[in-house]
Formats: C-alpha cells, sequence, structure tokens
C-alpha cells in the first residue's frame, strides 16, 4: 500500500465511506450533535456575527445538520451540503421532526454548485482539516457569497494538532469504528490533507486572508468549549471542547 496513489476522487470516497458508516451514531459524540442547552448558544453566538434578522446561509459538509437546523430555527433560509447521503438522510428526519424546510442535497465542499452571490453567509463546522484542497473550498465559498456577506470555519486549534497520531503496536486496533477509521483514512489519503496535523488558528486565518476575505477574526467560545468539556469528563479525547470560530467577509 506505500507505493499507492490514491486519486482525488478516490480520496473523497474513502472518506465519505467513512463518515456515511458513522451516521448513525455520529451525534452521539460531543462536538457532533447539539442538546438543547447547547444549540441554545450556538444560536446566541452565530447570531452575534451572522446578525438577527433573517439571511440566506449555506451549512458545508453539514453531516447530520446540527448547524443548518439551529440556523433555520431562528428563521433563516438555510441549504445543507455534504457529499454522504446517509448523513444527509438522518439530517432530512430530524427537519421533518422539527418541522423545519432545510435544504438538505449532496454536494462537493470544494465544488459547491450554486451561481455566483447565493447566499449571505457559508458556515463550516469541523470540515477544512479532512479537505484536500482547503484553498479551493475557501475561494468557492468567497464566490458564492454576496459581497458584505460573512465566510465562517468552526475550526482549528490555539496550537498544532495531530488528526492522525499512528496506533500504539502494543495496543492493537479491534473496535470496527477504529479499523475503518485507519482503512478510509490510510497514510496515502491523510498525505493529501495540506490541514492534517497543523490546522491552527492562524494558519485558518491566513488561508481567509489569501482567498481575499477580509476583516478575518477569531474567537475562543469559551462557553461552549466548558459546556462540552462538561460533556466529556472521563473521556480520553477532548479535541471537540476547543471551539474557535474563524470568520472573514466578501469584499463590497
Amino acid at each position: 500500500m506505500n507505493s499507492e496513489i490514491v486519486s482525488p476522487d478516490e480520496v473523497k470516497t474513502r472518506i465519505k465511506t467513512y463518515w456515511n458508516e458513522r451516521s448513525e451514531t455520529f451525534d452521539q459524540d460531543v462536538g457532533h450533535g447539539a442538546d438543547e442547552t447547547e444549540s441554545a448558544l450556538w444560536k446566541k453566538y452565530l447570531s452575534s456575527i451572522i446578525g438577527t434578522h433573517p439571511q440566506k446561509i449555506l451549512d458545508v459538509g453539514t453531516g447530520t445538520g446540527m448547524i443548518a437546523l439551529n440556523m433555520a430555527e431562528i428563521g433563516h433560509t438555510v441549504t445543507g451540503i455534504d457529499l454522504g447521503e446517509k448523513m444527509l438522510a438522518i439530517a432530512k428526519k430530524k427537519a421533518e421532526t422539527r418541522n423545519l424546510d432545510v435544504c438538505f442535497t449532496s454536494g462537493d465542499a470544494e465544488n459547491p454548485q450554486f451561481p455566483d452571490n447565493s447566499f449571505d453567509c457559508v458556515i463550516c463546522r469541523h470540515l477544512l482539516w479532512t479537505l484536500p484542497h482547503p484553498d479551493k473550498a475557501i475561494r468557492e465559498w468567497a464566490r458564492i457569497t454576496r459581497p458584505g456577506g460573512v465566510v465562517i470555519a468552526i475550526d482549528g486549534h490555539a496550537q498544532p494538532i495531530n488528526y492522525f497520531p499512528q496506533p500504539d503496536e502494543n495496543q492493537p486496533v479491534t473496535s470496527d469504528r477504529e479499523k475503518l477509521w485507519h482503512q478510509m483514512y490510510c497514510q496515502e489519503v491523510v498525505n493529501s490533507l495540506p490541514y492534517r496535523e497543523n490546522l491552527t488558528i492562524d494558519a485558518i486565518k491566513q488561508l481567509f486572508t489569501s482567498q481575499n476575505l477580509i476583516d478575518v477574526r477569531s474567537e475562543y467560545i469559551l462557553e461552549i468549549s466548558e459546556y462540552q468539556k462538561k460533556l466529556m469528563e472521563g473521556s480520553t479525547s477532548n479535541d471537540h471542547a476547543e471551539v474557535q470560530i474563524i470568520y472573514g467577509r466578501v469584499k463590497e
């Protein structure tokens, strides 16, 4: 496998396969789903950036729709795209249960099929680390956002984190979830992901600026971070409990 070359399409296929298989349990992980308390916090902090008047929002890499559904619940017109059809199926069921009109549809974060200036705001969450071409993605999100609109990434860390540590040889991988992770995120796939281990706040801000977004800022959302940490007490990982929001505006 070390000499295998994985095409860009195969990279996305493998990543999609992993997250499709994770779809049924995705919301059970802290930092993926959100209960009523956390949802209220997301609404508060995103509204402080987006504004409270109704807007057209695209949630890129929507997964099971946590961000999209919460934004729709406070009056925005929301579209959510994802490559994972099983993720989207769950998002659609949740929208139906909550009686929300959200357009969930298949779409590639790096190649969103929308005309220029289609949205007031584009949001992604926990996505940049798993994109082969994050620079292209940001450029496209800026293209489909109206002048003066905002692009938001809920992502990144104050210090570099390796998303793909090598498994401990003394502790063999036994769970189906771990096995699938290492199969789909094989070394060839990992090598194609620029932010596999250096998705810092500064790196994301630089990425935004390089794609001509202006007024680029970052906010550490302590209240959500602390809430997630409480939910994760006893867990060996708290990566998602560092909630950073980076955002920038499209030139007018």
